[in-house]
């Protein structure tokens, strides 16, 4: 599907993307994991046909592509409805199915207060939700979701979840990014240098919590996934060895998992 990409955004500036082949099957979510700037949205736009690439290309994109991108815009004063309405006259869909599948999605992810206020007067996790709706108007045949948790509370990402399990299973081909510390479950691949490693992710990761001041992240001879204030994510391929130094310093287990 993603066949040598490549992408910089100025003829002397830096590759972003340097080579990238990427094949996304039916059946099992593929992973993009990255930080923030290292180009896995710039993949994500390219992939959905938000944006061109400089070399290489994308084949066979399917006719319904549902992209929900880590930012949605916000400066617009059409209503939720009137923006999907034309999304869905887009998408080939009659008034009357855009009309009752908004009016579903609405509900389902509880768009407060409604889908008939400008989008510019909504909150950024009630316009985020608009960008979901969009995405999944039509059942898409390719979904690009680009950080699926952002700017969502917690039952809205629950019914994301909902609604990408149930895309899964119609078939779709799912592409999702998402930084270190909160991987979902698929087929996992890094991006690092403007191309992807594939089942870069091994190991376990380790969520700890300093039980004593003075404790610090960068001793524990482990990959720092998140460091924050009473809690720590690290990967490690020696379980058994960080733990029993971690314990013997003062840290407490949160959780593990592989």
């Amino acid at each position: 599907m993603v066949q040598g990409v490549r992408k910089r955004y100025s003829r002397s500036g830096p590759w972003v993307l340097d080579g990238v082949d990427l094949t996304v099957e039916p059946g099992v979510a593929t992973v993009i994991v990255a930080g923030n700037g290292i180009g896995k949205s710039t993949l994500l736009r390219i992939v959905a046909g938000a944006s061109l690439p400089t070399g290489g290309r994308i084949t066979g994109r399917p006719d319904t592509v549902g992209y929900v991108p880590e930012r949605a815009p916000a400066a617009m004063r059409m209503t939720a409805r009137q923006y999907l309405g034309h999304i869905g006259r887009m998408r080939g869909m009659s008034s009357e199915q855009t009309r009752a599948r908004t009016d579903e999605l609405a509900e389902r992810l509880r768009l407060v207060p409604g889908p008939d206020v400008p989008i510019a007067a909504l909150s950024k996790g009630n316009g985020q939700k608009v960008a979901v709706i969009q995405a999944f108007l039509k059942p898409p045949e390719l979904l690009v979701v680009d950080e699926p948790a952002t700017g969502l509370d917690a039952p809205a990402r629950a019914e994301l979840a909902a609604l990408m399990s149930e895309a899964e299973q119609n078939g779709a081909r799912i592409l999702l990014s998402a930084h270190e510390s909160a991987v979902p479950n698929g087929k996992l691949y890094r991006l690092t240098d403007g191309r992807l490693v594939p089942d870069a992710l091994r190991g376990m990761r380790i969520a700890l919590r300093p039980t004593r001041p003075g404790l610090q992240a960068s001793e524990l001879a482990a990959e720092i996934l998140m460091a924050e204030p009473g809690r720590v994510v690290v990967r490690t391929d020696d379980a058994d060895k960080l733990l029993l130094k971690a314990l013997a310093d003062g840290w407490s287990l949160i959780e593990a998992v592989s």
